[in-house]
C-alpha cells in the first residue's frame, strides 16, 4: 500500500501554532513526539545554541500524546516564531508523522531527528553545509562509520540495528553503513520526487525514502555518537520492529514485481 500525498490529507489535523507565520527559513528541522512532554524545552535550547547564524524553524508533530506534550508546545510556540505545532488525533507511527510534518514544510532543507536528545544537534550545522556544497540526495548521521558510536544501546538493540542495517541495504540501492539511522538531513526537491511512493510505515523513514526512489540515492554519512536517553521511555516494541519488517518485505517485492515488468518489456 503506498501512502501518498492524498491519501494522509485525509486524516484530519487539529489546529496548528506557528505554522503559517515564520518567513521562509532554509531548514526546516521535523520531530515527531508522542509522550516527550519532559524533553521539548530541552532540545528547543539545543536547537537553538547549535543552529546559531542559520534561518531556521522547527515543525513538531504531535501524535495525541496523553502527557499534554502538545499542549506545551502551544504554549512555547506563542513565544518563539520559529515554532510549528501539527496535531495528529490519533497516534499514526513516527514515519507517518515525519512525512507529514515534511510536507508542512517548505524550506530547500528538511532534517529529521528525535525529540530524546539521543541525536547530536550539535552536527546539524554541518551537515547542512555538507547538503548545500556538495552532489547529494541526503545526509546521513551514521552511528557506524568511523567517529561514530552506537553508545550504550543494550546488545538487543544494537542486534537489531546491526539485521536491520543488513535488511534496509538490501532494498535501498545505494551504499550506506546505517540505514536505520533516524537522522538525517534532505533535499526538499528529493522528498517531493519520492514522496508519493512512501509507506509510511514503521519507524524508520530512512529506508523508505531510499528504497522508494526509481534511480539510485546521493548520499554522504557524517559521523556521529548515539546518546542515552535521559528522560521519558523508549518507543521501541515488537510491534514497531515487525512494521519494519514488513516495510522492507513491501519494498523488496515491490521491486521484484517491477524487475519481472522489465523483463518482459
Amino acid at each position: 500500500m503506498v501512502v501518498g500525498i492524498a491519501a494522509r490529507s485525509q486524516q484530519p489535523m487539529l489546529p496548528s501554532g506557528g505554522c503559517n507565520s515564520e518567513p521562509m527559513a532554509e531548514l526546516a528541522v521535523v520531530i515527531p513526539t508522542y509522550n516527550e512532554r519532559e524533553n521539548v524545552e530541552h532540545v528547543l535550547a539545543s536547537l537553538r545554541a547549535a543552529l546559531s547564524g542559520i534561518e531556521w524553524r522547527v515543525i513538531f508533530v504531535d501524535d495525541n500524546s496523553p502527557d499534554g506534550t502538545a499542549d506545551v508546545l502551544h504554549r512555547l510556540a506563542k513565544e518563539n516564531p520559529r515554532i510549528c505545532v501539527r496535531e495528529r488525533p490519533v497516534r499514526l507511527g513516527l514515519s507517518s508523522a515525519c512525512i507529514d510534518g515534511m510536507m508542512t514544510a517548505s524550506s530547500p532543507y528538511i532534517a529529521v531527528m528525535d525529540a530524546d536528545l539521543q541525536h547530536d544537534e550539535r552536527i546539524l550545522s554541518e551537515m547542512l553545509s555538507r547538503l548545500k556544497g556538495e552532489d547529494v540526495d541526503v545526509v546521513v548521521a551514521s552511528r557506524t562509520i568511523p567517529g561514530g558510536s552506537m553508545g550504550d544501546l543494550p546488545l538487543a538493540r544494537v542486534w537489531l540495528s546491526n539485521v536491520g542495517k543488513m535488511l534496509g541495504r538490501l532494498v535501498c540501492r545505494c551504499d550506506i553503513s546505517d540505514a536505520m539511522s533516524g537522522f538525517f538531513v534532505i533535499r526538499r526537491e528529493f522528498f517531493q520526487r519520492v514522496v508519493n511512493r512512501l509507506t509510511g510505515k514503521g519507524f524508520k523513514l530512512l529506508v523508505d525514502l531510499l528504497a522508494s526512489s526509481v534511480v539510485p540515492v546521493r548520499i554522504l554519512e557524517v559521523p556521529y555518537r548515539f546518546r542515552g536517553r535521559q528522560r521519558g521511555t523508549s518507543k521501541l516494541s515488537t510491534g514497531v520492529e515487525l512494521q519494519f519488517l514488513y516495510l522492507v518485505a513491501a519494498k523488496a517485492i515491490r521491486k521484484s514485481i517491477s524487475t519481472l515488468f522489465m523483463l518482459f518489456e
